[in-house]
């Protein structure tokens, strides 16, 4: 008797758990979309970043960086094929290889930390200058055009595209890159 009380008592508090679960997973199913009205900016990230000195130079940094750490690997399979040619033991070779793979390894995460610390400055002040236009613009949002994967054509049509604005206040001597006549 007792069993039948706690598998019927065991039975409606999972059956109440699933309706509560479900009653919950409802509460946060999403809402159908609104009409509202936003004032929408776009821009050309890459054309930016391009014009842009401090992230042209995080490139640059970037690829200095991919060039060494190949170099780098490169002397190491020489520092091995050498190894093997001078006859040296197995364990010798597989300390050396370890050697080698500890050393590539630090260098690739010394240098994934200088692009990467690079790299984040000239976003941070992207980022701080997207938001300083879409401010002076009074636009509630901006995107970068290139992003945009469904809709685009729409706000290309309906936004304003804030590229020089950015471009502009980024590299004052920059000036209007798009629209620069052509050279007599």
């Amino acid at each position: 008797m007792i069993l039948n009380v706690r598998k019927n008592f065991c039975t409606l508090l999972l059956a109440t758990a699933i309706a509560l679960s479900g009653a919950s997973i409802l509460s946060f199913a999403q809402k159908s979309a609104t009409a509202s009205t936003y004032k929408i900016g776009y821009f050309n990230l890459a054309l930016v970043k391009a014009s842009y000195p401090e992230a042209a130079e995080s490139e640059i940094l970037r690829a200095q960086a991919d060039a060494q750490l190949k170099r780098e690997v490169d002397e190491s399979n020489k520092r091995l094929d050498k190894a093997r040619t001078d006859k040296k033991s197995p364990d010798e070779i597989k300390k050396l290889s370890e050697q080698l793979q500890i050393e590539i390894n630090a260098k690739q995460k010394a240098l994934a930390e200088l692009v990467q610390s690079a790299n984040n400055s000239a976003t941070e002040k992207i980022l701080a200058t997207v938001n300083a236009v879409a401010k002076d613009r009074g636009l509630d949002i901006i995107v970068d055009g290139a992003g945009v994967f469904a809709g685009g054509v729409k706000i290309l049509e309906n936004g304003v595209d804030v590229t020089d604005d950015i471009v502009k206040r980024l590299s004052p001597a920059q000036t209007n890159l798009r629209t620069q006549p052509a050279a007599k």
